[in-house]
């Protein structure tokens, strides 16, 4: 029997309280003394005056840790805390594939024809034990397009489990902690009924928290080799399995995610191969791998207030692009689909110019597919606007909740698209040039008085 009791990632034994964690951390920057009585506080279960508010989930900690005692993890262990007090706010519904509405829900109401198609194919199908699956994510979902129609599929089956929450990835992030144990036992249980042995994945993140967070944390342990989707693309690359068409001449500066800090580091060099093989000249930012700032997803993880969870989230993300502009890079790369469709919606609202790139998409451009960039991505990211800002509207006047449900009911009604006519009103404003312009100002001009941080 698997053992139900979670174990912290945090080693207390180890830690004497230095503070360089939090004074090295590119987010906090607390002065030494400050940085030291802080990580008191986290370790005694005090009054948290910095931390729960304002870090962005970001890793950074566990690099700056020079006794190596996880200091991040213990985050997550006071997060997971207040979660059991307070709930969740509800603007995080939106993230909740079991709550109603979800992004997931609303965003079927805005799908063409072909996304309609190969999503209900990636969702429908029932994995075989001979199948190499390549699990599309719950936030490549948001973009099908990045993969869908791609030759690259030809390798694997693919599969859509938003169910399996990433394998709770993005909620660990938040520390709803007891939460990801339960999504643990119910990917493997899944897992082991279809009788899998080789599963890959699109983002960084989900093969980290199977392979590392899921045994050692959450003590589930699971019997598939679990595959990193660039490792599998670079390989390919390398040995001609992708065959390059066409060299592309192009700058490009590298975004690197939250969980690419993770397992030592080993996740930032292969984006950064495939770009030079795909002929990118790579222009690095002033914070790059344990230095990487957020996206701003994270931002959302130390929320003060719900209404201002977005500008928040917003404005951390900003930074990424101001840093990648002045690079002079063409193109700003991203290899977490989990950070893509969120930098897409910042770069609309602050009307940035640079070009944005899921890793994916280099490849594929590079092996002569041809993609509808960036008309569809643009779309994309005003119906994501349109989500936040509908789901946003509808939360004000609701209550703190707690995550009761991890699995989808027989008929998937949470995933089942209502007429939302709200929503729909919404989006059909934002087609209007002028009507976008007015919002992008609006945003902004509030995001300077409702940002907590």
């Amino acid at each position: 029997m698997v053992s139900t009791n979670r174990i912290s990632g945090f080693r207390k034994e180890l830690c004497n309280l230095c503070g360089e964690c939090l004074h090295l951390c590119p987010v906090l920057k607390l002065p030494l003394d400050l940085a030291k009585e802080e990580f008191k506080a986290l370790i005694e279960g005090e009054e948290s005056k910095y931390v729960l508010s304002k870090c962005n989930t970001c890793f950074s900690c566990n690099f700056y840790c020079p006794q190596n005692a996880n200091p991040y993890q213990l985050i997550l262990e006071r997060w997971n805390s207040l979660y059991k007090k307070q709930g969740a706010p509800p603007l995080y519904k939106f993230v909740c594939p079991t709550e109603t509405p979800n992004i997931w829900q609303l965003l079927n109401i805005f799908l063409s024809d072909k996304e309609q198609m190969w999503i209900s194919e990636w969702m429908s199908y029932t994995p075989q034990k001979d199948d190499d699956l390549l699990v599309i994510g719950n936030y490549t979902h948001l973009f099908p397009f990045i993969i869908g129609g791609s030759k690259l599929l030809d390798y694997f089956k693919p599969i859509d489990l938003i169910d399996h929450w990433e394998g709770g990835a993005y909620l660990y992030q938040g520390g709803y902690l007891d939460i990801v144990q339960k999504i643990a036992k119910k990917c493997r249980n899944d897992f082991e009924n279809w009788g899998v042995k080789n599963v890959a994945h699109t983002l960084d993140a989900v093969q980290y928290i199977f392979s590392e967070v899921h045994p050692t944390e959450m003590k589930v342990n699971h019997e598939q080799k679990f595959i990193n989707f660039n490792d599998w693309m670079l390989n390919s690359l390398e040995t001609g399995k992708i065959p390059i068409v066409d060299k592309l001449k192009f700058s490009t500066t590298v975004h690197d995610n939250c969980y690419s800090k993770a397992s030592g580091g080993k996740y930032w060099d292969p984006p950064r191969k495939i770009l030079e093989i795909c002929g990118c000249e790579i222009k690095e930012m002033e914070h790059i791998k344990k230095d990487s700032l957020c996206c701003g997803f994270g931002a959302g993880a130390s929320w003060v207030r719900n209404l201002s969870i977005p500008f928040d989230i917003i404005s951390e993300g900003s930074k990424k692009f101001k840093e990648a502009e002045e690079t002079g890079a063409d193109a700003l790369v991203s290899y977490c689909g989990g950070c893509i469709y969120l930098l897409w919606a910042i770069r609309e609202l602050i009307g940035s110019k640079i070009d944005l790139y899921h890793i994916i998409e280099i490849v594929r451009m590079a092996m002569g597919e041809q993609l509808e960039y960036p008309e569809i991505h643009i779309k994309r990211a005003w119906d994501i606007i349109a989500i936040i800002t509908y789901q946003l509207i509808i939360s004000i006047l609701q209550k703190n909740f707690f995550i009761k449900q991890i699995s989808y009911d027989k008929t998937k009604s949470t995933f089942k698209p209502k007429r939302f006519l709200m929503l729909r009103t919404i989006r059909i404003l934002f087609r209007i040039r002028f009507i976008r312009k007015v919002f992008r100002k609006l945003f902004l001009a509030q995001m300077t008085i409702l940002k907590t941080r």
